[in-house]
């Protein structure tokens, strides 16, 4: 008998502890998933002399949001397919409903019919450095970022952005 109890203590110690640990993850889990999104948010741009013009830049795409088993609670890596632009991925953390993108880096072009024409820096290839931070509510991310970054090309021109809207809705 005192056996039997034993095995039944064990056993019921195993499945508290597989409860937890799938208990773990259960913020990853409901948000992850494929996601069609959209950008919008002002983007200025100074040149060597210190003249700033802005533009309202809009993008959309695919996302897509894995658990990244590697990193730790909550660890995330996202995809990012812009529509007619590049792609590119970056590392995050969820808790609870609050998503955090980490530090990360991509290239992208700014172009809008809404632009100023004159703008030359239109067309060419930025890299950009990115961070953002937002919340999951009914099927729906959405984020603040922030970018800074420069023309690849090497010219002084500076862009920067500190409130890029991100919405996200799962497919």
């Amino acid at each position: 008998m005192n056996n039997r109890k034993s095995t039944l203590t064990v056993r019921l110690l195993a499945m508290c502890l597989m409860l937890l640990c799938v208990a773990c993850n259960t913020d990853v889990h409901k948000i992850a998933g494929d996601y069609s999104y959209k950008q919008s948010g002002l983007v200025t741009f100074t040149d060597e002399e210190g003249q700033a013009t802005s533009i309202l830049a809009n993008k959309q795409g695919q996302m897509n949001i894995l658990e990244d088993k590697k990193g730790g609670k909550g660890a995330i890596i996202v995809t990012f397919n812009e529509m007619n632009g590049g792609a590119y991925t970056c590392n995050g953390t969820i808790k609870g409903d609050s998503i955090f993108f980490a530090p990360h880096e991509f290239s992208t072009r700014f172009s809008s019919a809404d632009s100023v024409q004159e703008l030359a820096q239109l067309g060419k290839v930025y890299t950009v450095q990115g961070t953002g931070r937002g919340v999951f509510r009914n099927e729906m991310i959405i984020m603040e970022e922030s970018w800074i970054g420069h023309p690849e090309d090497g010219s002084l021109v500076r862009m920067f952005a500190n409130k890029i809207t991100l919405l996200a809705e799962e497919n």
